[in-house]
């Protein structure tokens, strides 16, 4: 088998050990030249040492010419140096019709005895036709007495207008330990194609008042996507209902180039409600600022070699970006 090697390098972190040290997170992967099957390594790559703890492998089967299984092993680290298997994800799909789908996914997982159960069951229909599309989910989950109950089931309707205009709504029912389903939320989205270089997203979320038993609007996020030349920009603003209206909660800027090369650079700024008021005493009167950044980096190398480093910064007091830091030294104590 033909396979291309993947290696993505997400962030250069600090650890806050006793003895300040940098470290990365490494994520190392081969997929086959069909992007069928693939493996990822996780890596936790200190100055002293260098840890796996997750080891990932996915395959994609053609089962026959209606019918797709998709699978997929989780094998976590254990304390001797060896892996075991703690979760196994299967999907099947199959094809009713050139417009119609089914597919179905089991999460197993293993405890410490190296016990199978099955944690999760989930089944989805897809109809498609020249006016939109129906999807349902179902979910269910495992109970404390090993059983599989019905969790929740959300519905999606999908309706094509004029003028690149798709409109869907999706409603998300729960439900309660009879199995009865109840209203949680419903969104309703909106997505505009203006010309082939702007498209606009608007999702507005009603969810269930309790005290009331009706849908009320409890966010309406608007997301703009524009393209020029090399460069793609996407903006997002979410507003909740408040006292003076409709007040701004949050905002991301991210801003995708590139290069000549194929390679790729990538910044989101996350703007939210400083944690303290400066100025007029009211927190939600103050304006947004920027709180978190991520930058990614992605370079394709002449071996075939992708490499993505992946960084992330927070505003400090001084209003500086300082990059955001974890901490081993409960691990080093036990070692």
């Amino acid at each position: 088998m033909n396979t291309r090697t993947i290696t993505f390098v997400v962030g250069a972190v600090a650890l806050a050990t006793a003895m300040t040290a940098s470290a990365q997170v490494i994520i190392r992967g081969t997929e086959s030249s069909d992007k069928t099957e693939a493996t990822s390594a996780t890596t936790i790559d200190t100055p002293d040492r260098e840890i796996v703890p997750i080891i990932k492998d996915v395959k994609d089967t053609k089962v026959n010419g209606t019918t797709e299984k998709s699978e997929s092993v989780v094998r976590t680290r254990l304390n001797d140096g060896t892996y075991a298997e703690t979760q196994r994800s299967t999907t099947i799909k199959k094809d009713l019709s050139p417009n119609s789908a089914v597919s179905s996914t089991d999460v197993v997982e293993k405890d410490r005895q190296g016990q199978a159960h099955v944690s999760s069951h989930s089944d989805e229909t897809v109809n498609k036709s020249a006016g939109g599309e129906i999807t349902q989910s179902k979910v269910y989950t495992r109970t404390s007495d090993g059983h599989l109950v019905l969790d929740h089931v959300v519905d999606a309707d999908t309706v094509k207008g004029s003028g690149g205009v798709a409109n869907t709504t999706r409603v998300e029912k729960t439900a309660d330990v009879n199995g009865n389903l109840s209203l949680k939320k419903q969104v309703e989205e909106t997505a505009v194609d203006r010309g082939p270089n702007e498209k606009v997203v608007t999702a507005k979320t009603r969810t269930v008042d309790h005290l009331t038993g009706e849908l009320a609007v409890t966010s309406e996020e608007t997301s703009s996507t524009t393209t020029k030349g090399n460069t793609k920009q996407t903006e997002s603003v979410v507003h909740v209902p408040g006292r003076l209206g409709a007040e701004e909660q949050s905002r991301s800027t991210t801003t995708e180039t590139t290069g000549p090369d194929g390679s790729v650079r990538r910044e989101t700024i996350e703007q939210g409600r400083s944690l303290y008021s400066e100025k007029s005493g009211n927190q939600q009167m103050e304006p947004l600022v920027a709180q978190r950044k991520v930058v990614e980096q992605e370079v394709r190398k002449p071996d075939g070699t992708t490499v993505v480093e992946r960084q992330v910064f927070h505003r400090d007091v001084n209003g500086d970006w300082t990059p955001e830091t974890f901490s081993t030294k409960g691990a080093d104590q036990q070692n």
